[in-house]
């Protein structure tokens, strides 16, 4: 279909816009390891919300009491957002060892940071995903970044112990976005401040008035702001944060509908800056990306629909029709065999199977250096996970937008 052709074009063109941009950038720019150390220690207080974290606060609250820093300049706040589990009874265990519990009613996420923030004491404030762990020497790590100019670091997230298979295709993902991150954070371009661990200075996040408490996914939508004010976040190349990855599409589904609903709400709130050279990059080249990124996902879903999906379906009624008698079918010449469907993405001619044998290639590369940037190991058991990352994984990604754009109209509310 000429449709199709001219959508495959279009798409093909952004995508290697996009890609040689990048590519540019990184090599232009490198990625800077930071150098500075500490001379003096600032306080930093951090702040977990928690809304029924019984099966993981533990593990967060004794991760943060082993960071590697002077515990007399550490305020930890566990803010309970309405826990109808035993999380409140859990974080109680650890107030003899100067965790302060803060309970209130259930009011979201933001409402949750907002509360802790009137009581944090330091410089610095670190908001911890109830469902992550921080490695011991991170908030030392990341905290050297501050400078004037600097308002907010963003750590390298990680998955913490992947075992599904769910699990570990996401640890491509976040490996891969943790890369990406360090590259675009040379030119201010970070669009999101990820709960598990982002720090940022204090007085800042007061004058901007506190987190969104109506977003959905306030790590972001601060993150937009700040970039409304000209305010500079830094992507950490060295400090580590890991958080619990879902284990199943019932849980990938619960946490993507939420991000990407909250990202086209939050592109339609800051949709002045899109395309809005008075914001430099962030507004010319990462708005705009983002939503190349959407189209991309519904065009990946249109295409598997159309070449896979109606094929084999047809291929299906066909037998039906036939009462599946196999002979008649293979001797008849009425219905090609599944080897013979179009199940290759618009009846592919060489041109086309070679540009995607080159982003093919395009992605191994940068998946090689987002290995080597952030510090993991490609082994052996990890080749079949990679496989259906590639082959699978962004095909269930547009499914997932497709029910987060019908969650959308539907207008589902959602704060955790």
């Amino acid at each position: 279909m000429i449709i199709t052709e001219i959508l495959f074009w279009i798409v093909y063109f952004l995508l290697l816009y996009t890609t040689i941009f990048i590519g540019l950038v990184f090599f232009e720019n490198g990625i800077q390891k930071n150098k500075k150390k500490l001379t003096k220690i600032p306080r930093v207080s951090i702040l977990i919300p928690a809304y029924n974290e019984q099966d993981t606060i533990g593990k967060t609250i004794k991760s943060v009491l082993n960071l590697n820093y002077p515990k007399n300049k550490l305020d930890i706040i566990v803010i309970n957002d309405g826990s109808t589990d035993k999380t409140e009874k859990i974080v109680k265990k650890f107030t003899k060892k100067g965790i302060t519990l803060i309970n209130q009613k259930n009011r979201g996420k933001a409402a949750a940071l907002n509360n802790g923030l009137k009581h944090a004491k330091g410089e610095f404030v670190a908001c911890l995903d109830a469902d992550s762990v921080v490695e011991k020497n991170t908030l030392k790590k990341m905290v050297a970044y501050f400078s004037d100019n600097v308002h907010a670091v963003t750590p390298i997230m990680k998955v913490y112990r992947p075992k599904t298979l769910l699990q570990k295709l996401q640890q491509f993902e976040y490996t891969i976005a943790a890369f990406l991150k360090m590259i675009l954070s040379s030119i201010d371009c970070i669009h999101v401040t990820p709960g598990p661990f982002t720090i940022y200075r204090t007085k800042t996040i007061k004058q901007l008035g506190g987190f969104d408490e109506n977003s959905i996914v306030e790590d972001q939508e601060i993150a937009f702001r700040l970039q409304t004010h000209n305010k500079k976040i830094v992507q950490s190349t060295d400090g580590e944060a890991l958080s619990i990855a879902p284990r199943n599409f019932r849980e990938l589904f619960r946490q993507r509908s939420r991000w990407y609903r909250g990202s086209l709400l939050n592109l339609n709130k800051y949709r002045r800056m899109l395309f809005n050279p008075k914001y430099g990059d962030f507004g010319t080249f990462q708005l705009p990306s983002l939503l190349l990124g959407i189209f991309v996902a519904f065009f990946v879903l249109a295409m598997f629909v159309q070449n896979i999906l109606i094929p084999i379906f047809r291929f299906f009624h066909q037998l039906f029709l036939i009462n599946f008698d196999i002979k008649q079918m293979t001797y008849s010449g009425l219905i090609r065999l599944p080897t013979n469907l179009e199940i290759a993405l618009f009846s592919l001619n060489i041109a086309k199977l070679i540009l995607i044998m080159l982003f093919f290639v395009i992605n191994i590369y940068w998946l090689m250096w987002a290995y080597k940037m952030t510090s993991e190991k490609m082994t052996v058991h990890k080749l079949i996970p990679l496989i259906f990352f590639f082959l699978i994984y962004y095909i269930i990604i547009s499914f997932m937008w497709l029910g987060s754009i019908i969650e959308l109209l539907m207008n589902k509310k959602g704060r955790w």
